[in-house]
């Protein structure tokens, strides 16, 4: 008698978790297509991101390590602030009025440089863009 009720609990929170699928989907703001490229935006962004951040956190060992065996000073690297780094890290929240693909793309279209790019009026989370801040698009293992 358990075990039927133990498949009859699973089978339910399945149909409940489908269902909640279908409708957060259909309610969207954001059509299917959008969805789609918006996927393969951020797919790219993180693949170009660790590229990048390869290529800078190489040239920056480099120079230290010259400059540790050769006791000099270090030349001027151009690193994100601490600040900078929580700003594009953040969750991503929808806005229909601004669209932005990623906390990247907010942060580098914003108007003022000083302001925070955090939530502001209007910014919603919806369920059907759980992929933006999935951990496995946003995670870099090779990092």
């Amino acid at each position: 008698m358990f075990p039927v009720l133990g498949w009859i609990l699973i089978a339910a929170v399945i149909i409940i978790l489908l269902i909640f699928t279908c409708v957060s989907r259909c309610l969207s703001p954001v059509s299917f297509l959008q969805l789609k490229f918006w996927k393969i935006y951020l797919e790219k962004e993180q693949q170009i991101l660790k590229s990048k951040a390869t290529e800078h956190a190489t040239e920056l060992a480099k120079e230290n390590v010259k400059c540790f065996f050769e006791g000099s000073h270090p030349k001027e690297c151009n690193t994100p602030s601490v600040k900078e780094w929580q700003q594009i890290s953040s969750l991503y929240t929808f806005n229909q009025k601004d669209q932005y693909y990623s906390m990247l793309h907010k942060y580098v279209n914003r108007k003022e440089k000083t302001h925070s790019i955090r939530s502001t009026e209007g910014d919603t989370v919806i369920p059907v863009l759980g992929f933006v801040d999935s951990s496995g698009i946003n995670s870099t293992p090779g990092l």
